[in-house]
């Protein structure tokens, strides 16, 4: 058996990062006689060799003393009468994967020390820590001490339990006293200690071995970065190889390998959680006549119910870490579960609290593990932590001061983006009070951006004020339309049309919903609406709207005639637009040109950058068609700066293609390649697929890789 000078040798040697030859090279020994020592077959070196080893190991003035005293000719302590004590629980029968952390956990328990396993309810922890305690337990023939602390036991109770487990009666006194005599219970003898279920350092820091030789595995719900002389493994969920053999394990793997696709399915609504997934497996097995196919649609439907099993279930697993937060923070939990990530700015408004104390709430879930922290700033939860969370209802009143600041931020771009729309007349200037203060559009749209899946879940969850959807689906028009957002837009307009009691709002969404479905019908009605209330300003936006979606010559010339009999030179800009496209599918190219620069002139008057943009985007591929490259790229090069001054992602991308194709049309294949790529770049930022698409096509006819 080793000494307890070979292990702190080893320990030491180790920590320092040096060989066995390296630390005899260093201390001027053999490194036969290294091997010794470490072995326990020398267990009393000279006193020059022990000052020599700790000089060469760099050990601090306490390191050096109990170095020294490990040396000493002194008696080894008495072993307890009786055989030792063997408490850990069974192995695991199934355990599945987990090759990398079982690797390290097992050299971590190898060198003796305190080893923290963390991770979020379900995630396997126990599971891991008993199966390596089985595997090293032969290292530890002096006893393996297994405690449940339930989260909850305290340290009093528990080291009263340890102790009487290794045949020591109870003296009572203080805590600290009781503390000392366990770990005087434990010097000198190697044993392995399993404390499972740990809440806090200060509960499990009383239960720690004081001398080398003896090992703790501490599995906790908590991150437990506190305890300093602990090393950390925190768990995270399977992989999906390992989580299918994890399945597999459980329900057969002639079963899982007859339907893998329906296997991928089970183990994604499980979120590759091992808990979960032994659940699914374990209905499964009691299931022989289910298809993988049938569990997958159920889980689909109803995951937890479907993983649920009394106090052993995911609801249950996910209780006890919710249990332990204050009401205040459980209160953030069940808001936090709303959206499918969130930064602190959101989680302020939620709480109505600063941004600083937001933080500080976030940060304490993801110490129970029940938010990750992905990226700075931004906290996720795992899918089936926000199924339980959503499982609550939200405080109606914080989603509206959340959807308050959407509506600021929507409001305050329409202010920058399109300051002459005909909605101003019917928006409330205070909508966007509360809003950051951005001085353009393209700042408005990137934190939009940064915000576009906190918007989307706000928008599906119950309890969000019916006034403010309508707000949202008629402010973000410029943003939706700036990122060709539409299926977004769609669906917002589809939720506020029946929250739109107000027949002119009512009116705005519904020929919303025409322009981002691009579909005539919703404007058609939308245009009877406005025509009933006598919004002469109203008709002419929609008729503008529906002879883009219709591009018609006729639609055209009639939206047209009404802009200009109400005197609407904006409206007027662009319905000649639309005309003009319209024109040009006619093969009436020089009409089509003559309604471009009568619209560039019109928006020049009114100083509409956005609208001018576009105009001069059409006129660009109009010329590129026609051949001419040189007017083609000066009105393109105005419309690129144009449409980046005003953040409008969406036309940024379409004249860069645009102008990509005139440098091949030069027979510049590198600047067309260039230009392209940075086309691309941002169509895939985006996510739209069809320009990404575009784009590649035509980078393959650069020569190069796309």
């Amino acid at each position: 058996m080793d000494s307890v000078l070979g292990i702190l040798l080893r320990h030491h040697r180790i920590a320092v990062g040096l060989t066995q030859e390296a630390l005899a090279e260093k201390a001027g020994l053999s490194g036969q006689a290294i091997g010794s020592l470490e072995r326990g077959d020398r267990r009393h070196p000279h006193r020059a060799t022990v000052l020599r080893l700790a000089d060469a190991l760099g050990l601090g003035a306490d390191e050096r003393a109990e170095f020294a005293a490990a040396a000493a000719r002194t008696p080894r302590p008495r072993r307890v009468p009786g055989a030792p004590v063997r408490q850990l629980p069974a192995a695991p029968v199934r355990f599945s994967g987990r090759e990398a952390e079982v690797a390290e956990l097992t050299g971590l328990v190898e060198r003796s020390g305190v080893v923290v396993v963390s991770g979020m309810a379900g995630v396997g922890k126990t599971s891991l820590a008993l199966h390596v305690a089985h595997q090293v337990g032969e290292l530890f023939p002096d006893g393996q001490l297994y405690l449940d602390l339930r989260a909850s036991l305290q340290p009093e109770d528990a080291l009263a339990q340890l102790m009487r487990a290794l045949g020591r009666p109870d003296h009572g006194g203080t805590l600290a006293e009781t503390a000392a005599r366990f770990r005087s219970a434990l010097a000198g003898r190697r044993v392995l200690l399993v404390f499972d279920d740990a809440a806090t350092a200060g509960q499990i820091q009383p239960l720690l071995p004081g001398t080398v030789g003896c090992a703790a595995i501490v599995t906790s719900r908590r991150a437990m970065d506190t305890l300093p002389q602990a090393r950390h493994l925190r768990l995270d969920v399977l992989p999906e190889r390992e989580a299918l053999d994890l399945l597999a394990a459980y329900a057969g793997p002639e079963r899982t390998g007859v339907d893998p696709s329906s296997a991928r399915q089970v183990v994604e609504q499980c979120g590759r959680l091992p808990l979960a997934v032994h659940l699914a497996g374990a209905r499964l097995a009691s299931r022989p006549a289910w298809p993988l196919a049938h569990l997958a649609r159920r889980l689909a439907v109803r995951r937890l119910d479907e993983l649920d099993r009394d106090d052993a279930g995911i609801r249950a697993s996910f209780a006890v870490s919710v249990d332990q937060l204050d009401p205040a923070d459980q209160r953030a939990f069940t808001l936090f579960g709303v959206f499918e990530d969130i930064s602190p700015p959101v989680a302020a408004r939620l709480l109505d609290v600063d941004g600083l104390a937001a933080e500080l709430v976030l940060e304490r879930l993801a110490d129970l593990h029940l938010m990750q922290a992905t990226t700075p700033g931004r906290y996720r939860m795992h899918d089936l932590v926000r199924t339980y969370a959503r499982e609550r209802s939200a405080d109606a009143e914080a989603l509206g001061r959340v959807a308050d600041l959407f509506v600021a931020v929507a409001w305050r771009s329409v202010a920058l983006a399109v300051p002459h729309s005909f909605r101003g007349t019917w928006a409330d200037p205070e909508w966007t009070a509360g809003a950051p203060d951005f001085t353009t559009a393209a700042a408005a749209f990137a934190w939009l951006d940064e915000h576009r899946p906190h918007l989307a879940d706000l928008c599906r969850t119950p309890g969000v004020p019916a006034q403010a959807l309508v707000r949202l689906a008629t402010g973000l028009f410029p943003y939706y339309l700036s990122r060709g957002y539409r299926a977004d837009w769609a669906e917002l307009c589809g939720l506020a049309l029946p929250a739109a009691s107000d027949p002119r709002a009512h009116a705005i969404v519904e020929m919303d919903l025409g322009v981002a479905s691009r579909d005539a019908g919703p404007l058609r009605r939308a245009l009877a609406s406005f025509r009933e209330l006598g919004d002469t300003n109203g008709v002419a936006v929609c008729l503008t709207n529906l002879s883009e979606v219709m591009d018609t010559v006729e639609t055209g010339e009639e939206s047209l005639a009404l802009a200009r009999e109400l005197g609407l030179q904006c409206v007027e800009a662009a319905v000649l637009e639309h005309l003009g496209s319209a024109y040009g599918r006619r093969g009436d190219h020089e009409r089509e040109l003559r309604c471009y620069l009568d619209s560039l002139r019109l928006n020049s008057e009114e100083s509409d950058e956005r609208v001018s943009a576009s105009v001069l985007h059409r006129i660009g591929a109009l010329h590129r068609r026609s051949g001419r490259t040189e007017d083609a790229a000066t009105a393109l090069a105005r419309s690129l700066h144009l449409f980046r001054e005003g953040g409008d992602a969406t036309g940024e991308v379409a004249c860069l293609e645009e102008l990509g194709l005139v440098h091949l049309l030069r027979r510049d294949r590198a600047a067309a390649a260039e230009t392209l790529r940075r086309g691309l770049g941002i169509a895939e930022r985006h996510g739209d697929l069809r320009r990404q698409a575009s784009l590649r096509q035509h980078l393959a006819k650069c020569g190069g890789p796309s």
